[in-house]
């Protein structure tokens, strides 16, 4: 008997199951190269479980793991960063919102600490010389379908890019994706944002969402119905989630990269162009940023500001794979953009 027709059904199945993940959205992978970004987290995590217990969010199957030469960061940024130049009605630098308490009382928890909301869980990084005195915003990072939030952090990296002025957390969605048709991760980002609250000097006035690919279809849902859990949205390479019927207004930032075929350019766009239109934007357009090709909405509501950024980059000598991304210089001018929300 021969096992040749046993390990061609085994390869088989395997190569099935790769295929049925979508490739990306968990661990995109580049070359191990002298010059790639460091994979080492900001802040090494610990798991600290509270609330009531429960599995793991993260339930379904992973998606495949890259190749053994590889990590999982995105492609270093192959150019160098332009001026940044954001609109989003202000150009103010952060500061705690007229409402919350300038300082904390209590000293500052351990960073990096992992906490659960009801068995569901998310990962906070603070900044380097976080004290616990000071109020700062809060950066909520929605990952992709087939993701975990801890996964995500290891490659995109969103405490590096806030300039050490904000607090940023990394919610598990708990399933393959976010819940688009009903409200139970709205509820979770309530409660999470709650606990954030309650352990970490944050200012929950101001709250910024940004979500990547089907982390941002969440992220636009979000926005559009809990205008009062945040304060401003961000999407990268992610189209909308669901209509957008009867949203409230808040400033929005939607950038996309032109050769990315798996969340298509058109979807960012249009996705832009809706939540102008739900604002009270005219249809006509400003260039905010060239270098980075951002361009600002007219006429939109006091408040309520949209910008569209279309990444225009393309290098072929990349894997195919990195055309779906958030390249470092996008993230760097989210930041910038959330930083001048008034």
């Amino acid at each position: 008997m021969t096992l040749a027709p046993f390990a061609r059904g085994v390869a088989l199945v395997a190569l099935l199951a790769t295929s049925s993940c979508r490739r990306d959205e968990a661990r995109p992978f580049r070359p191990a190269t002298p010059d790639a970004l460091s994979a080492t987290p900001a802040v090494a995590t610990a798991s600290v479980p509270q609330g009531s217990g429960g599995s793991v969010s993260q339930a379904p199957p992973p998606a495949p793991p890259p190749p053994a030469t590889t990590d999982a960061a995105p492609p270093p940024s192959a150019t160098p960063s332009a001026p940044v130049m954001p609109s989003a009605g202000s150009s103010a630098t952060p500061s705690p919102s007229p409402d919350a308490p300038a300082t904390c009382r209590g000293a500052a928890p351990a960073q990096g600490t992992t906490r659960s909301v009801g068995g569901r869980t998310f990962h906070v990084w603070t900044p380097a010389a976080y004290d616990g005195r000071q109020r700062l915003p809060v950066v909520v990072v929605f990952h992709g379908w087939y993701a975990t939030g801890k996964a995500f952090q290891t490659w995109f990296k969103m405490e590096e890019h806030v300039r050490g002025e904000a607090i940023v957390v990394y919610p598990d969605a708990a399933g393959p994706m976010w819940s688009l048709v009903d409200e139970r991760d709205t509820t979770f980002v309530a409660g999470l944002l709650d606990d954030v609250a309650a352990t970490y000097c944050a200012d929950r006035a101001r709250v910024l969402a940004f979500g990547f690919s089907f982390g941002g279809k969440f992220t636009h849902k979000l926005g559009c119905t809990s205008t009062k859990l945040v304060k401003a949205i961000a999407v990268g390479d992610g189209s909308l989630g669901g209509g957008l019927v009867g949203c409230g207004s808040l400033p929005v930032l939607v950038t996309h990269r032109t050769r990315d075929d798996d969340e298509r350019f058109a979807w960012g766009k249009t996705a832009a162009e809706t939540w102008a239109r739900g604002n009270g934007c005219t249809s006509a357009t400003d260039p905010i940023d060239p270098a980075h090709g951002c361009v600002a909405f007219r006429g939109c509501k006091p408040g309520a500001p949209v910008t569209f950024c279309e990444d225009t980059y393309f290098n072929p000598s990349w894997p195919h794979d990195w055309n779906h991304t958030v390249r470092e210089e996008y993230r760097d001018l989210t930041w910038a953009w959330f930083s001048k929300v008034p």
